[in-house]
């Protein structure tokens, strides 16, 4: 006899970034669960945060995820991340940020990574029903691979498109792509992209689904893939 209990929920609340952003504090939170159990025995878990507070040219932001998953006991997936990012706005337009992350993904031979960015923001449309902007800058990654142990240092320009849609009242989308060619190894080059669409059900909830896309050229380790993916479906609370 096989049953299954699939829970999936995400709390929110949105902050605007538009020619008339909300000041303050904005906070996005999410959590998932999958468990399944009988003729097949797994669990996967996510929990995510992300917190903002902007001033009128500026804004500092902060996020964190874990995922956890497992087989008949046995891990088969983990990662996690935190992070940082400070924008300054120095015209209608154009924007500066600066970033740092650090993050592990063990089944993909990175014991931990750290990630520093630095570069330019370009906003072609800021107000709905479309928003498009892209990131132009430069990011170095310093990372501890597990197998054969060895520290790796990389340089890599940052390439960087969001494109969001609001079609109907209750309609969204978004797509953004991010492509690092590496400069230190050639081909060790990285592309990146997701795409979600968002269908609300009311004031509060929505059905949101996304599909994630990550491709090193070069994987960090032997054996590994180049690919990876995650596709998703989340009920969205937001408040």
């Amino acid at each position: 006899m096989k049953h299954a209990f699939v829970f999936l929920t995400l709390f929110a609340s949105q902050l605007s970034w538009g020619d008339e952003p909300k000041l303050g504090w904005g906070h996005e939170s999410e959590a998932s669960a999958v468990i399944s159990s009988g003729n097949a025995d797994n669990q996967t878990y996510s929990l995510s945060q992300k917190t903002q507070y902007l001033w009128p040219n500026d804004a500092i932001k902060t996020n964190a995820r874990y995922l956890l998953g497992k087989s008949a006991g046995e891990e088969t997936a983990r990662n996690w991340a935190v992070g940082g990012r400070y924008e300054r706005a120095l015209t209608q337009s154009i924007s500066s940020y600066l970033g740092y992350q650090l993050d592990s993904n063990t089944f993909a031979n990175l014991d931990y990574r750290h990630t520093v960015d630095i570069g330019g923001k370009y906003s072609f449309l800021k107000e709905a029903p479309h928003v498009l902007f892209s990131e132009l800058g430069y990011r170095l990654t310093r990372e501890n691979q597990l197998n054969p142990n060895q520290l790796l240092t990389s340089h890599f320009i940052r390439l960087y498109t969001e494109w969001a849609a609001q079609w109907t009242s209750t309609f969204s989308t978004k797509l953004y792509a991010e492509y690092l060619p590496n400069v230190t190894r050639g081909e060790d080059w990285q592309l990146n992209s997701e795409v979600s669409a968002n269908v609300m059900l009311n004031e509060v909830f929505s059905l949101k689904t996304g599909y994630l896309f990550l491709y090193r050229n070069t994987p960090a380790g032997i054996g590994k893939k180049q690919l990876d993916t995650l596709f998703n479906t989340a009920l969205v609370a937001k408040f």
